[in-house]
């Protein structure tokens, strides 16, 4: 008997823990672990004993769990599809341009800016457009937030900080408005602050860049401002943005917290130079490329947008800004030497009675910019975006002839008579192509393919240059390919079909392979017994290989 009345009192002992523990289940205590979505090896032996009562539930658990199973099924297949899809179109539509603006936004762990700044655009912008936002690797949450918020904003979120340069040629690649801007994230535009900048573009065949006006930036974009914080600036902006072509005037600086320009002119000028480290400097370097192309530069005044001020750049601190700021200042002037006077001489030559028509056409170009400056009046003219009929030259004008270009897919080109044309052979040895982007390679006209060794050296044998030239280095004549005067070592020169063509820059001779043992030098008479030709500039440094 004693045995049986105990049995029952075990029973009602094991139901009265087990609806004891499946109430502290219930209820989240300590018991059922300390995360509601963790459950340790103690949750489970509750839920086993929890189930253990509730056996007749199996069937109906069962299938809810089948039902979720086949919903992840079919959820995963309309992905797969949908990304499939979404990359079929993506394919087809590459390379399509929009009647639009593309506002192409770098961003460094900023996210309350660059969120601020994507709504001011959203806000105050009419015309169609579309937002990229390269985030440069942010730690703060910036892609993610941005992804949340939807709307006209595509994000490329990259893996690396790739610094100002670096980030905006992503956006640059990904842009497809027949028209770009370039907009700092720490910015704050206002109502009419794109219609006007479109309209100053448009009133001159011969800008190609345009920048508003601004309360915090160097250089003459910056004016006086009366507002003291945010909320008094909006007053401030409506007035100052009337249309008014009166407040339009040219310079010859713009900084690169804010550019306006055409698609043509980026194929024309290429990408900015990833040779600079994290920001600074590369805006003026990209500048002056567009400058030596013919182009001019003009303020709109009557375009104002709000700059907090360089915050990315700040949050450096003050000794590592310093640093990154003079190693950039350092590079920016081994590479261009005296840029003023480069731009100068580059308009002086475009005036020059070359026998080829698309020369001509430049000089007028560039006279009508010098009559322009002078106060007198400029002829107008009508420019196409053919590169055949276009009076505005391209980056790859500046470069050598007999230069070895490679692509991002492996393909050699060799640069001869102006046409790019593509090596069916091997790279001879001691060649090193040098890496150009999309832009510059589609700007040159294609010419037919070399297919021996004979059309890459007509006929002569392989000189030790990294240029395919057809002259002998060690000949120390006017057959010579890169010479210097006798009283002026410093400058080098390539002379190739009666032209000299400075190298601007040690720096621009040695980005194309050219050192101090290829250079011989010549009397001053001689060297300037050769027609004066474009002077080569130094290719950008891309270090994205997406480009």
């Amino acid at each position: 008997m004693k045995k049986a009345e105990i049995q029952p009192h075990r029973a009602r002992k094991n139901n009265q823990s087990s609806s004891q523990q499946s109430n502290q289940l219930r209820e989240g205590s300590p018991s059922s672990g300390s995360h509601p979505h963790r459950m340790g090896s103690s949750a489970e032996v509750l839920l086993h004993a929890a189930g253990s009562r509730n056996r007749r539930n199996a069937p109906r658990t069962g299938k809810r769990r089948k039902r979720v199973l086949r919903s992840t099924k079919l959820y995963r297949q309309g992905y797969d599809r949908g990304y499939e899809d979404g990359v079929r179109q993506g394919q087809n539509s590459f390379g399509i341009v929009f009647e639009g603006v593309s506002i192409i936004i770098p961003t460094y762990n900023q996210r309350d800016y660059v969120l601020q700044c994507v709504s001011s655009i959203e806000k105050n912008t009419p015309a169609p457009y579309e937002i990229i936002v390269v985030d440069n690797a942010s730690q703060d949450g910036t892609a993610d937030a941005l992804l949340r918020q939807g709307g006209m904003v595509r994000v490329a979120a990259l893996e690396k900080n790739r610094g100002f340069a670096g980030g905006v040629n992503h956006g640059l690649m990904m842009a497809k408005g027949r028209h770009i801007v370039v907009l700092n994230n720490d910015t704050l535009v206002t109502p009419g602050w794109l219609e006007n900048m479109m309209a100053c573009l448009n009133s001159d065949p011969q800008i190609g860049v345009v920048g508003p006006v601004t309360n915090y930036i160097g250089g003459d974009q910056q004016i006086e401002v009366p507002y003291h914080d945010v909320q008094e600036m909006w007053s401030f902006a409506a007035s100052q943005n009337r249309p008014d072509p009166g407040k339009h005037r040219m310079t010859d600086r713009l900084v690169g917290f804010c550019w306006l320009f055409s698609r043509d002119v980026l194929e024309r000028t290429g990408y900015l130079d990833e040779g600079y480290a994290v920001g600074n400097f590369e805006d003026d370097d990209w500048i002056i490329r567009v400058r030596m192309l013919g182009y001019r530069l003009a303020v709109a005044g009557d375009a104002f947008i709000h700059h907090f001020g360089s915050v990315s750049m700040k949050a450096l601190g003050e000794q590592d800004f310093h640093t990154v700021n003079k190693g950039n200042e350092q590079f920016y002037s081994q590479k261009w030497g005296d840029p003023q006077a480069l731009i100068a001489e580059t308009a002086r030559l475009a005036q020059t009675p070359y026998s080829d028509p698309q020369t001509r056409s430049q000089a007028k170009v560039s006279s009508s910019a010098v009559e322009r400056d002078l106060g007198q009046p400029a002829a107008r003219f009508s420019s196409e975006n053919s590169l055949a009929t276009s009076p505005f030259r391209r980056s790859s004008d500046f470069y050598p002839e007999g230069a070895f270009l490679v692509d991002l897919k492996g393909d050699v080109y060799v640069i001869r008579g102006g046409q790019r044309r593509k090596l069916n052979i091997p790279v001879p040895r001691g060649i090193s192509p040098v890496l150009v982007a999309k832009p510059d390679l589609m700007g040159i006209p294609v010419g037919e393919p070399l297919v021996s060794a004979g059309d890459i050296w007509n006929g002569s044998h392989e000189p030790e240059l990294p240029l395919a030239v057809t002259s002998d280095p060690g000949v120390a004549s006017t057959d010579v390919s890169i010479v210097a005067a006798t009283d002026a070592p410093e400058g080098w020169y390539l002379v190739t079909e009666g032209k000299r063509r400075k190298f601007v820059s040690a720096y621009a001779a040695e980005r194309w392979g050219i050192s101090s043992r290829h250079v011989h030098q010549i009397g001053t008479e001689q060297l300037h017994s050769f027609t004066e030709g474009w002077p080569i500039i130094a290719p950008p440094q891309l270090l994205n290989q997406d480009l």
